[in-house]
């Protein structure tokens, strides 16, 4: 039972600031060195400062950067206890329009063999570290973790659809062209019915792992000195989305080989064949089109190698014989996924680059943007570019629901979620 609240939240003061578009960051975790500098460039006050703290003793910083906000009226607490509807309006790469609906409030922190919040990605410990110590320094969730969750009457939304009809409290287009509305509601009848809704539900984790798993740990180190079940460390900032719901969209999350010792493409590519059906072609379009219908029954992807023209489309033969490659009792869903397939097959057994590297990232690297895969592999940077076809949301529900995780990153929610219109401030 998932237990969610209502919180006033910490939000800029629409009095003191020019516009949310010059405060507002994607989350940490994807913003470039260049995007950094761009963000502290438009306002003094955006929230980057807070979410990527700079100095010899950036957590500190950051904690001293938020007490002064607040201090001068920056940040204001809202007066009531809300739940923030938040909708992105935005095109997928295949230029469709489309609306994602959600809404944000607090969740009970709850450990993953509970059954209540489910994990889909392995997480690493350095990302971990540095979000636990952002949070104990400032004890504040600035980021909402993005979350799903399955109501096919869709049952919430219609709920708050009266509320978010009237004009959004915040309404940006961001850089990427994304329109973004946020609304608050403190209706005490609409936050009880969506709360009471709430509870039957179990949620996945979308995005933000590593955020999730440092809120358990630092939970976990609190509760030491702090034994009030209710303390504010059991609550965490959670975006509530109904995978039902025609506005999700999950784009590949791509990879690339480079820096492998004696590589030789030809070699790779016979190796290959004992495993998948190759077909080749000249023409990139032909092969991009070929590779959602390669993939509907089976795994398939398409494949660039250094100094070969030609594109690739390997297709699984057959997954009778995937069991050697996975414990004992591993379920079928999480066999045949296409980025499983991929690891445990190419790049493990046929291009012997072990868990250990994988870990490291030390032979790959990972590419959200097919066009900037492209660009690397046309400047020459790539032994080998991989192009997948999307995960679909039922194998992440399925994965999980059989208490199982992908690699990390084999999930591309699109878009992303934007800090900075909400936080939740333990008082």
């Amino acid at each position: 039972m998932a237990e969610i609240h209502a919180f006033r939240g910490l939000c800029y003061n629409s009095a003191t600031n020019a516009g949310m578009a010059d405060l507002i960051s994607p989350p940490y975790d994807v913003i470039s060195a260049e995007q950094k500098k761009e963000f502290l460039a438009r306002s003094p006050h955006n929230i980057v400062r807070l979410i990527l703290p700079d100095g010899e003793h950036p957590y500190e910083q950051a904690r001293r950067t938020l007490d002064e906000w607040i201090r001068q009226q920056v940040l204001i607490t809202d007066s009531d206890p809300c739940i923030y509807c938040y909708h992105q309006t935005y095109r997928t790469p295949d230029g469709d329009e489309k609306t994602r609906k959600g809404f944000l409030a607090l969740i009970r922190l709850v450990d993953f063999d509970r059954g209540i919040v489910l994990p889909h990605e392995a997480t690493l410990s350095a990302p971990k570290e540095d979000r636990l110590q952002l949070l104990r320094s400032c004890r504040t969730n600035f980021s909402p973790i993005f979350s799903l969750y399955s109501d096919p009457e869709q049952e919430i939304e219609k709920y708050l659809d009266t509320f978010t009809s009237s004009p959004p409290r915040a309404k940006v287009r961001d850089s990427d062209g994304i329109e973004n509305s946020f609304w608050s509601v403190s209706d005490p009848e609409t936050v009880s019915r969506v709360i009471e809704l709430m509870k039957p539900h179990w949620v996945l984790i979308a995005d933000g792992h590593h955020r999730y798993e440092s809120c358990l740990l630092y939970r976990n180190e609190r509760t030491i000195e702090d034994a009030d079940p209710d303390a504010p460390f059991h609550f965490t900032l959670m975006f509530f989305c109904n995978m039902n719901q025609a506005g999700i969209t999950v784009l590949p999350y791509n990879r690339a080989v480079l820096n492998l010792p004696s590589f030789d493409a030809a070699s790779v590519i016979s190796k290959a064949s004992e495993y998948f059906s190759i077909e080749s072609f000249e023409s990139q379009e032909r092969a991009n089109q070929r590779l959602p219908a390669s993939g509907l029954k089976t795994t398939a992807f398409l494949a660039r190698f250094a100094g070969d023209s030609r594109i690739y489309v390997f297709t699984l033969k057959h997954s009778s014989g995937l069991r050697r490659f996975y414990p004992p009792e591993t379920p079928d869903a999480v066999q045949t996924l296409d980025i499983n397939v991929l690891h445990k097959i190419f790049i493990g057994a046929i291009l012997s680059i072990s868990d250990e590297d994988v870990t490291r990232q030390t032979y790959l690297k990972y590419y959200k943007s097919a066009r900037e895969e492209m660009k690397d592999y046309e400047a020459g940077k790539l032994q080998i570019a991989f192009f997948l076809n999307p995960t679909r949301v039922d194998q992440v529900v399925e994965v999980s629901r059989a208490g199982k995780k992908m690699p990390q990153k084999s999930t591309f929610f699109y878009p992303k979620l934007m800090t900075g219109f909400v936080m939740n401030k333990h008082q």
